[in-house]
């Protein structure tokens, strides 16, 4: 008798084949897989078949064959000794690498070999390698073999974007033009252009390939109709991968990182991988593409630099938590909790990022953003801004004499003191190591050197004791304020501020100096130092 998680495995398939059917009426003609990718796809799927079978399928192919050979011998799966024989290097790489790899050749040629619009392949070529690796690594804490299989379940489940640019090049291209061209995503486009995703149509694609059905089940597990779909052990598993793997390329290559961000992180925590930590798998996936790039002729310049790509991302997310208040923003239902609020990850992910862990205070990260922004605002206003650099006197000389423990807690306590004098109109945030940063809006040149002093005066009156010890602690402050005339004023600004704390130190430390070349007022603004009782000017 057929047990009911069997059954409804059974109804589930049977209800993805029906609307698999509907996809397909809705194309002219389904698209197929290469002929040489099929083959070997047939022999993937069985797991009798003898080394020869797919030594004799590899021979057929010169290309495949060649490439293979130079792969045994690579550092990403070099043998003990080189190989020239390629009978040899098969059976001693085995069937669980060699078929994976065999399939990467032959739909790697099929992108080469396709003339229109040959940058379009070489970016849905990159994705797929992306996701291919993301799935091998996080795989491979399965074992080998595991691994070797989420290489090739993620490297196929976006086949159907091949089959589409091989069916009809120009037409799809304009649907990912015209996504990207808007708010749309791309699935919205190909479901109004085709009837169906790509999603969808990969897996139509491998129903009758010859895959196994565990891994065409971990496909179809990234269609919205199939969550709660039960699965045996096997192949959840494999599922919960290949969630991670596509979640991870869209991080890495599609145009809403913020969005794939939260879903990658939520997805690491369903998996319940040792690689949570989103930095340590993109570098062990890197690590992984940059042994592979050769061998797979895949462009890795065109990926993003992570910490920019991980500062685009938060910023998506944090125009996000703005938008929450606004009702004719749209806010992606992937981030929407289901009490209509924004999900924790979002939160935390924007906090964690955007806050300095020792301090409290904001980070370098989060004052760039927020000087480019009032950049921006003060420039079409017409609206004169400024910038503090506070850096904290003799800080290497306390904590040497102190320890680092001792600096820490004098860090805290200085950010503390600060964030007391610090307006609401105000923005401060640790710069680096033991400088600070505040952001003046709207102030005027005069306006300087009382900013200056307040934040002076406020930290040379702390009492700072730490285990018994009082350690007295001063800063020196420059400044800088203007009128905006170009985007980059931000950086201009910032580099005169600088110098100005440069010119404070040189003049003995414990005083406020302003530059007043970029600001609306000719007059030098100078402040009295209560520590050497002189004049500190730009």
């Amino acid at each position: 008798m057929t047990d009911v998680p069997e059954k409804s495995a059974i109804l589930a398939r049977t209800i993805g084949n029906e609307l698999m059917s509907n996809h397909r009426r809705s194309l002219t003609r389904l698209p197929s897989l290469p002929t040489i990718a099929a083959e070997i796809l047939k022999v993937f799927g069985d797991s009798d078949v003898r080394i020869q079978k797919v030594t004799d399928l590899v021979q057929a192919d010169p290309a495949i064959a060649s490439k293979l050979l130079k792969a045994a011998n690579s550092s990403r799966y070099g043998l003990r000794r080189e190989v020239a024989d390629l009978r040899l290097a098969i059976m001693l790489l085995g069937k669980a690498k060699v078929i994976p790899l065999a399939l990467s050749f032959s739909l790697s040629i099929d992108v080469q070999e396709s003339e229109a619009s040959a940058s379009h392949f070489q970016r849905f070529w990159l994705r797929s390698f992306v996701q291919a690796s993301a799935g091998e690594v996080l795989g491979a804490s399965y074992g080998a073999n595991v691994g070797a299989e989420c290489f090739t379940i993620s490297l196929l489940a976006g086949i159907g974007q091949l089959g589409l640019l091989n069916q009809d090049a120009d037409r799809y291209i304009h649907c990912v033009e015209q996504a990207e061209r808007s708010d749309r995503s791309l699935t919205d486009v190909e479901r109004e252009t085709y009837g169906a995703t790509h999603h969808e149509i990969s897996v139509d694609m491998l129903e009758h390939s010859g895959l196994p059905r565990r891994c065409v089940d971990a496909v179809n597990s990234l269609l919205p109709e199939s969550s709660g779909q039960h699965l045996d052990e096997e192949t959840q598993r494999l599922a919960d991968v290949t969630g991670v793997a596509d979640a991870f390329a869209r991080y890495l290559c599609d145009k809403d990182s913020g969005v794939a961000l939260v879903v990658l992180q939520e997805r690491l925590v369903k998996l319940n991988s040792g690689e949570t930590d989103v930095d340590r798998l993109t570098t062990a996936i890197r690590t992984k593409l940059d042994e592979s790039a050769g061998l797979f002729d895949i462009d890795l310049s065109l990926l993003p630099d992570p910490d920019e790509l991980l500062e685009e991302a938060l910023d998506q997310l944090a125009d996000f938590t703005e938008m929450m208040h606004d009702e004719s923003r749209v806010i992606p239902t992937e981030l929407v909790a289901e009490n209509g609020r924004l999900k924790m990850q979002v939160d935390d992910l924007v906090k964690q990022t955007t806050t300095d862990a020792l301090t409290g205070t904001a980070n370098r990260a989060f004052f760039d953003r927020r000087l480019k922004e009032l950049v921006h605002q003060c420039r079409r206003g017409e609206v004169q801004m400024g910038v503090a650099v506070v850096d904290i006197d003799h800080f290497k000389t306390v904590n040497d004499t102190h320890g680092h423990q001792a600096g820490d807690y004098i860090l805290q306590q200085v950010a503390q003191a600060l964030d007391g004098v610090t307006r609401a109109d105000e923005t401060l945030a640790r710069y680096g190591g033991e400088e600070f940063v505040v952001l003046l809006e709207d102030i005027a040149t005069d306006g300087m050197a009382i900013v200056g002093e307040r934040i002076r005066s406020r930290i040379e009156k702390l009492v700072i004791s730490f285990e018994g010890v009082v350690i007295p602690i001063t800063v020196s402050i420059g400044l800088c304020c203007g009128v905006p005339q170009n985007g980059e004023f931000g950086l201009t600004l910032f580099s005169h501020a600088d110098a100005a704390l440069y010119e404070a130190k040189q003049g003995g430390r414990n005083r406020v100096v302003c530059d007043t070349s970029l600001s609306d007022q000719s007059n030098v603004c100078s402040t009295p130092s209560t520590q050497t009782g002189t004049t500190a000017a730009s």
